[in-house]
């Protein structure tokens, strides 16, 4: 060794320090540790270079050193870093392969207490240790219990931090441990008990193991399954009338018509007269290219006699679509977005519009994200434009070239993980924030859940986003629990119900374990952060293929599993979820509507026909159909409400944008406690589509005009009508 040789050395790494000692060791570095400081005479270092008896290299812990700095950078010896913003230290404690807290990250070159605590911060963890100078991690004072950390003394943490030399990050097998003690917690999670933590009810067992469920303007639910899942001679397609109860031979009626298999398809609820339901793309083949129509008749505890209407050959998509998303845009036309050409095929990365009109429109930013961006997330915005949400992207279209207008930022995943996402097969949920009159707050959108790659853990936040303001952001907000596959039904008081799906995983068949059995119920209401209750357990898991609607009495209806993993059961039982305002002891309040067709900015009159007392409100939730974590169609507004005794008046919403047009469920609500529903169309039918499509197989059609007499009433006036299906 020489001295050239050595500095030469260190500068081809890319390094500004260079030393010598020991006359043959070459040390490179961007400072000096430790608080090394000059010697105090230059004889001290005497020994000669191997290579160069010419030169110095050091001496007995002595170093020549050599730099292109100007002063020399020096660092003093680390020690633990007491406070870090509202974080303390809390000793050195020890930890066993990695198990105290479960989120790890991994930065060799800038780890730091605070970098490592931003992140965790950042992502709601209120505790973190540092270990092995490079690694952080993130997670919650359980963890330490679980793990059975004790305290280790301090001199054990003693490895230095490669982003901070002077700092202290743990030791092999040695955290250095900080906790949150800012003024205000990252996170408040409520623990109501009882009644207050509502509860799950077996309802019925069903024919079939539902993949999609939808209400329909009966005050019904359509559930449809995939072929091959159920008994061989199923038609795949029943309606549920929850008048009924647990009668299982006369709460199903079975539906004929569907001839292509709907296995990962789309619905909505158009807005048309009859609010015919309409199913979207398919499996394979010619699925991929179905489009499926049904008229809800009947009411509740009457027979209905219409079924499923279908023929690919007069009416089908532009393109096969496996795993879509549809959207009923502002126009009244419908956007049908993504999906894969059949089973783990090549991606559909563009977007068509049905009724047909034009050629379908490319989206490079859909091929770019394959196979991450499945079922996106599609919302018509107040701005006019339309949201989407894809993998960890998001972007606003223009509503008439579909074009970009925005690229919002980046969705954050897990703390560990940015690569992680919200779509499937991260299957995280979507849903609006409620708007309330008069409307002028920006629309939020919330995504709940989801999937990190690397490790394939749930992810354990909720993150939302008002995407129409000036710079918008996402917020961050942790859940007590991981969850993919997670769903979330929204409640006619304006909160959510998180709940069905697992805790590591993703989605598709045998993918995911460890179901997550707990429902959280969100309140937008209350402060960000301090949101989430933690409510009833299920025994029941609800892995892939689940699904969660409010029905039109305020219950939850909980359907479907579908894992095919050989530990959980493909699950027939439907559940119903009781919010705690059912189970308050206080009635539910009863309502006439004279009106149920309804235009933008209207007043419409209805009498409070019986009520317990409290503040009277509104709320109008979009019709919705839920499957694979999308609830395509939900949305809910609180308009305004005028009271003169129990003669009321309602302003219907403004439109086509706050409110797009379509069916919506009108809920009356004493205080907090909500009625059973009544269905009214907003808007009208400005694209004809009840005239659409005239093909015989689809006649009789419903033609365009008004909607007729209001809803039926939503409890049971006649006498059931008894039903059968084939087992």
């Amino acid at each position: 060794m020489t001295v050239a040789s050595c500095t030469k050395k260190c500068a081809d790494a890319g390094f500004e320090i260079a030393a010598m000692e020991y006359s043959y060791q070459c040390f490179c570095d961007n400072f000096v540790r430790m608080g090394g400081a000059p010697a105090q005479s230059e004889s001290e270092c005497n020994t000669k270079c191997a290579g160069n008896q010419d030169e110095t290299c050091g001496g007995p812990n002595r170093m020549s050193i050599y730099s292109t700095q100007n002063p020399l950078k020096v660092y003093q010896p680390p020690k633990p870093v007491e406070t870090v913003g509202g974080w303390k230290y809390q000793g050195c404690i020890t930890d066993v392969g990695g198990q105290v807290f479960p989120w790890k990250s991994v930065n060799e070159t800038g780890n730091s207490p605070e970098w490592c605590l931003s992140k965790c911060q950042e992502f709601g963890f209120m505790h973190a240790g540092l270990e092995y100078g490079q690694e952080c991690f993130c997670g919650d004072l359980d963890g330490i219990e679980k793990a059975g950390s004790k305290p280790a003394p301090e001199s054990e943490c003693n490895m230095s931090c490669p982003g901070a030399p002077e700092a202290i990050c743990g030791q092999g097998n040695r955290l250095s441990h900080y906790k949150w003690e800012g003024a205000d917690p990252l996170y408040v999670w409520n623990y109501p008990t009882g009644n207050a933590a509502g509860r799950y009810e077996f309802l019925v067992g069903g024919p079939i193991i539902p993949l999609i469920s939808q209400p329909a303007v009966n005050g019904k639910i359509s559930l449809l399954e995939k072929y091959g899942t159920g008994e061989p001679n199923s038609t795949g397609a029943y309606e549920l009338d929850p008048s009924i109860g647990g009668d299982i031979f006369h709460a199903f009626r079975e539906l004929t018509g569907i001839k292509t298999d709907i296995f990962c398809a789309a619905g909505l609820t158009l807005p048309d007269r009859a609010g015919r339901q309409i199913n979207i793309g398919g499996w394979s083949t010619d699925s991929l290219f179905g489009v499926r129509m049904y008229t809800p008749d009947g009411k509740l505890g009457v027979n209905g006699t219409n079924n499923w209407q279908e023929d690919v050959n007069t009416v089908k998509l532009q393109q096969g679509r496996w795993y879509p998303t549809g959207l009923l845009m502002a126009n009244g036309s419908m956007l049908i977005v993504g999906g894969q050409d059949g089973s783990n095929g090549p991606p559909v990365p563009n977007m068509e519009i049905l009724p047909k009109a034009g050629a379908v429109k490319h989206a490079q930013y859909l091929q770019d994200t394959d196979p991450y961006n499945l079922y996106p997330f599609l919302v018509v915005l107040p701005s006019g434009g339309i949201f989407i949400q894809y993998y960890n992207e998001a972007r606003i279209l223009d509503e008439v070239t579909l074009d970009t207008k925005t690229i919002l930022p980046k969705v954050p995943a897990a703390v560990t993980d940015p690569t992680g996402g919200r779509t499937y097969p991260y299957e995280g949920t979507q849903v609006l924030l409620p708007q309330y009159y008069p409307y002028s707050d920006p629309l939020e959108v919330l995504i709940c859940g989801g999937a990190a790659k690397n490790p394939r853990y749930g992810l354990d936040n909720c993150v939302s986003m008002a995407p129409d303001v000036a710079q918008p952001k996402w917020t961050i907000e942790r859940m007590p629990s991981r969850r993919v596959m997670s769903c979330m039904a929204s409640l006619p008081d304006g909160t959510f119900l998180i709940l069905n799906g697992a805790e590591i995983g993703e989605a598709g068949f045998g993918l995911a374990e460890k179901p997550n059995l707990n429902a959280i119920l969100y309140d937008s209401r209350k402060p960000k952060h301090q949101r989430m209750s933690i409510m009833a357990n299920t025994t029941i898991a609800r892995m892939y293929h689940s699904e969660a609607v409010v029905m039109d009495d305020g219950r939850v209806l909980v359907s479907g599993s579908d894992p095919q993993d050989n530990v959980n059961p493909q699950e027939h039982r439907l559940e119903v979820f009781l919010p705690p305002y059912l189970l308050s002891g206080i009635p539910q309040p009863t309502f006439d509507l004279p009106q149920n067709d309804w235009n933008w900015e209207a007043d419409y009159s209805f009498t409070v026909t019986s009520s317990a007392g409290g503040p009277i409100k509104v709320s109008l939730m979009g019709a919705e159909s839920s499957t694979h974590g999308s609830s395509m169609g939900a949305r809910i507004l609180f308009p305004q409400v005028t009271c003169s005794g129990n003669a009321c008046s309602v302003k219907a919403p403004k439109g086509p944008y706050i409110a797009p047009l379509g069916w919506y469920r009108m809920f009356v609500l004493a205080g907090d406690i909500p009625s059973h529903a009544k269905w009214i169309r907003l808007g009208g039918d400005p694209a004809g589509l009840g005239n659409w499509p005239d093909f015989p197989a689809f006649r009789p059609l419903p033609g365009v005009g008004p909607v007729g007499a209001a809803n039926a009433p939503t409890t049971r006036s006649e006498p059931v009508v008894a039903r059968s299906f084939r087992g």
